[in-house]
């Protein structure tokens, strides 16, 4: 008998997300390692500043148009497979590709040319040498820009495509890369060795992902066109988001304004608390994303509103399910997972108490960040950018009140409560403002499940305080075996405890995120031993656009591994 059609859709998209956190994991683990041979060659020096200050500048450039790119280009690129056919669909997808790479190329030209006053803007405070050495790094990783669009347009192609192990296998690549950079060729090249890595981590990035071109090449057309239909559609979508992704860049700089201000060690101990709540981001929130946007996207593509309000209203679900429990568990963990990763060396004891202190009034962003991701898949799905974007700047605006209000008795720590409070207005905005044919009269069943959610986090929450409150009088080694035991076993603890909660509470969100990982893995195990994607890697799916289920993509959060510094 054959699997019905909608075990086999849900079971896509549990295989794809499980590849996506797989590899996310991976790339998290060969950043941490990367971090830690990075810091040995060149610590806290001038030479590392200059560093840093030059991968922020071509950083910001891709981060800008990577996510509104992908979220205006899946849509159209699927309307077309949809409606007129691979052979128009890719015949206009290199048309854009090849209009991509010439905007991009001028993008980069400009910033070569104009290094020195962008470094001077970005780091005034520069010595003459920090500034020169700062310029000479960026002219190097400007080619990642060029690169970018390449590497970018091809992961969508593979999305659409259903293939998300290719793209996530890319992830660790530029970390592995500057691994062994720092490790054999920083002696050589010095600082500049990190540059060459970026720059060749970005061009595997493309490489990898190319056959997925060379598999359709009886239809691609590599051409420029700025006359192109789906390029000036792609930058019609795109626009407010671009908007969109400028206030995201200027919260970072509200953040260090702020934060400036106060006691030394208040900027660094608010970028390592955001650095512990990015574990958790890169790892789920990217993932929903990545497979949920291009499925809500092939639903509204087709008409299907009700299917996709019934979707988002589990994905909905089973996200604040998963994230809930995580933000708490990280909260009340969060000194002891602290302590394991950083105090060593310079890291001492008030660096802990800054960080700790930070990531406690950060945690509640992980849910409230994941849900509005998985919202914003249904708006960009069904073609609204423009209210997204005008509830961004609606959250920036309320979170510098907050840190008006919040500063002064908080202190860092205060930034950090202004931008979880700004992020659950956003969520509060987003719910508010969906369309009611998106809602589809499902929110009552919803916040039921939100509730049950809560119900069972708090049950979890109490006993992982009191378990806690039981080992401090208990003789404890200070040593790395020791604190990896505690924190492990403490995690453990509160894993069960939730379970077990769950269910009484949230018995239908249990069942289903279970049945979601079992057929996950399965998938993924049946996938080994038989299908390969693209290039003869493993891949959640090679069909063609027209199979049936979901046809993933990307957009929102954006996360790659290209990013790390």
């Amino acid at each position: 008998m054959s699997e019905p059609a909608g075990n086999r859709r849900v079971s896509r998209v549990v295989v794809s997300a499980a590849w996506v956190v797989g590899f996310a994991m991976i790339a998290k683990g060969f950043a941490l390692f990367k971090d830690v041979v990075i810091a040995s060659q060149f610590g806290t020096s001038w030479v590392m500043d200059a560093y840093l200050v030059a991968f922020t500048i071509p950083a910001i450039i891709t981060n800008w148009f990577r996510s509104p790119i992908r979220s205006g280009f899946v849509p159209l690129f699927t309307e077309r497979l949809e409606h007129h056919g691979e052979a128009d669909a890719w015949r206009e997808g290199g048309t854009f590709l090849g209009n991509f790479l010439v905007v991009t190329f001028v993008i980069a030209a400009v910033a070569f040319i104009t290094a020195s006053p962008i470094v001077s803007a970005v780091a005034p405070g520069f010595t003459p040498e920090s500034h020169d050495l700062s310029v000479s790094l960026v002219r190097i990783m400007l080619v990642t820009v060029v690169l970018a669009a390449l590497n970018g347009t091809f992961r969508n192609f593979l999305h659409v495509y259903g293939n998300f192990a290719l793209p996530a296998m890319t992830a660790p690549v530029t970390n592995i890369i500057l691994i062994i950079a720092a490790v054999f060729f920083t002696g050589r090249f010095g600082i500049h060795a990190l540059a060459y890595g970026i720059a060749l981590g970005s061009l595997a990035h493309a490489l990898i992902q190319a056959p997925i071109v060379w598999q359709h090449r009886e239809h691609f057309r590599f051409r420029v066109d700025f006359r192109s239909p789906m390029f000036w559609g792609t930058l019609k979508l795109a626009a407010p988001l671009f908007i969109g992704m400028a206030g995201a860049k200027l919260d970072e700089v509200i953040d260090r304004i702020f934060a400036s201000q106060l006691t030394e060690g208040s900027i660094s101990g608010l970028a390592y608390a955001i650095r512990l709540i990015d574990l958790p981001r890169e790892m789920l929130i990217v993932a929903f994303w990545t497979v949920l946007f291009p499925f809500f996207s092939r639903l509204a593509a087709k008409n299907q509103i009700d299917a996709l309000s019934e979707r988002m209203n589990a994905s909905m679900r089973i996200s604040f399910f998963i994230l809930l429990p995580v933000s708490v568990a990280m909260a009340l963990l969060g000194e002891p997972f602290v302590r394991l990763l950083f105090q060593r060396g310079a890291f001492d004891e008030q660096s802990v108490n800054y960080t700790v202190s930070a990531l406690l009034l950060y945690t509640p962003t992980i849910w409230a960040q994941g849900l509005s991701s998985t919202m914003l898949s249904g708006y960009v799905a069904v073609k609204d950018t423009k209210t997204p974007t005008i509830a961004g700047f609606i959250r920036l605006g309320v979170k510098i009140g907050l840190v008006f209000l919040f500063v002064g008795p908080f202190q860092h720590a205060g930034i950090a409560l202004s931008t979880s409070l700004s992020h659950a207005f956003k969520l509060v905005l987003f719910i508010v403002l969906l369309p009611k044919p998106l809602r589809g009269g499902r929110y009552p069943q919803m916040f039921r499940a939100f509730g049950g959610t809560a119900l069972a986090t708090g049950v979890m929450a109490i006993a992982l305080y009191l378990l806690g409150k039981a080992t401090l009088g208990m003789d404890i080694p200070d040593s790395l075996g020791a604190r990896i035991a505690f924190l492990g076993g403490m995690a453990l603890a509160g894993a069960l405890v939730f379970a077990g909660a769950a269910h009484v509470f949230a018995r239908r969100e249990l069942a289903e995120t279970w049945d979601g990982a079992r057929s996950g893995i399965a998938g993924i195990l049946k996938r080994d031993r038989g299908k390969k994607g693209p290039g003869g890697g493993p891949g959640p799916s090679t069909g063609g656009a027209g199979e049936e289920g979901p046809v993933p993509g990307s957009g929102g959060a954006d996360w790659d591994g290209s990013g790390s510094a």
